[in-house]
């Protein structure tokens, strides 16, 4: 950077202060080979409050000018570490920085999937493109997808069949992609295979499942016809991270994938034909928390928080069928060596796996339900303050996450999955 060059910095939030435009300089420099100089750096809020709870998101705008005078617009998704406490005791004393694994992800085991599929002639793509910056600070760098005309969509009101649909084909092209990488180079390593679902993650597990039921039997305790329900979620109060560890447990004997873990409408963003508005395709973001198992993981964390409300349960088993079509014809043009899982296998695992169910309920199917309020924050969520409290009460007693919880939580507990034996 030039240092006659004026920098223009504007920020509307608090940023690092080693987070500058110098830091940007070589990636430029490596996209743009007539690059000069910064002409202006801006650092503004990537999401808006509830979108992300996990990290603090950037977006980063830069203006180039190159050497013939003319400019160019860049802009990048940045993922930093909150500095609170409370992100320090759930994440803070891990073995391995959730930055570093998903710039992991990104970088080493996406682009493995990618090539599976170009090796027998298929283009897929399951993200933004990931870069690292020369700095020691914890960070994921990604591309802002938002000018190649990509889109998020208002997580309350859900997806219809086609927009769901959309994502359960990635995710089996995803899964296939997980399966025949093992078949063929063996296990992932343990801090991309485990992900909350470990003692460095138990203590948030319990945060989110346990330490929500008081939130939860207040909530259940105004719903007419409830009963059995809130009877069910007491008995299982005090077990519900011991149940999630147990049916994380891999069992050998499943058909085992690498699940995203996260699968939400705030972690995927849909490519629309700029004409006509058609739905082109669906990029999964957010890789921080992948776990290897069942692909029950996913599916129960994607169908009981993403579509519509009238055909989330409805058409479970629909969507469920759709995705197993689509895993199989993946296996099968990968070329996938061992024993293809049958659709009562799917079915089964989803059974076994219901506890997971609980936890979409208590995290991102509260999530999806919440009004946008500016008190939505990690800090809020599990914090023993005044404004922790305020916001796990408003997270759980809205009128609309009532809605959603008089359907899905009788729907598992018909399923067995709130069963404590």
């Amino acid at each position: 950077m030039s240092n006659s060059q004026t920098i223009s910095i504007e920020t509307t939030i608090e940023v690092p202060e080693w987070v500058k435009a110098d830091l940007f300089e070589q990636l430029l420099k490596d996209t743009f080979k007539d690059f000069q100089n910064i002409r202006s750096f801006k650092a503004m809020p990537g999401t808006k409050p509830g979108d992300n709870y996990a990290t603090l998101m950037l977006r980063i705008t830069l203006e180039v000018q190159l050497k013939d005078s003319t400019t160019k617009t860049v802009s990048y998704m940045m993922k930093l570490p909150h500095a609170s406490e409370a992100y320090q005791e759930a994440w803070g004393k891990n073995k391995h920085s959730v930055f570093d694994i998903e710039r992991d992800m990104f970088m080493i085991y996406v682009e493995e999937f990618k090539q599976l599929y170009r090796n027998v002639g298929l283009e897929v793509e399951f993200g933004a493109k990931c870069y690292k910056l020369d700095t020691p600070n914890e960070h994921v760098l990604l591309e802002d997808l938002r000018p190649r005309g990509f889109q998020s969509v208002v997580r309350k009101a859900g997806v219809d069949e086609e927009h769901t649909i959309s994502v359960l084909t990635k995710l089996a092209q995803w899964h296939a992609a997980s399966a025949v990488r093992v078949a063929t180079k063996g296990l992932y390593p343990s801090h991309i295979s485990d992900g909350l679902c470990n003692e460095d993650g138990k203590h948030l597990l319990s945060k989110m499942t346990d330490g929500m039921v008081p939130y939860i039997l207040k909530t259940l305790s105004t719903m007419e016809g409830q009963e059995a329900c809130a009877e069910d979620v007491k008995g299982l109060a005090g077990s519900i991270t011991d149940k999630i560890l147990q049916v994380a447990a891999i069992d050998p004997e499943d058909f085992n994938v690498l699940n995203h873990s996260d699968c939400w409408l705030s972690n995927i963003m849909f490519l629309y034909e700029k004409e006509t508005g058609k739905l082109l395709d669906s990029y999964l973001v957010d890789y921080q928390m992948c776990k290897y198992g069942s692909v029950a993981f996913d599916l129960i964390y994607f169908l009981l928080s993403s579509p519509k409300l009238k055909i989330r349960i409805k058409k479970f088993d629909y969507f469920v069928k759709q995705y197993y079509d689509q895993l199989i014809k993946h296996l099968k043009l990968l070329n996938y060596s061992k024993k293809l899982p049958s659709l009562i296998e799917i079915h089964k695992s989803l059974l076994k796996t219901g506890i997971w169910g609980y936890f979409a309920i208590c995290g991102v199917m509260a999530g999806t339900a919440l009004e946008a309020t500016e008190t939505a924050s990690f800090d809020n969520l599990f914090s023993d303050t005044p404004e922790g409290e305020a916001f796990r009460t408003i997270l759980y007693s809205s009128n609309s996450f009532k809605e959603h919880l008089n359907l899905v939580l009788p729907w598992l507990s018909n399923r067995g999955a709130l069963q404590n034996i």
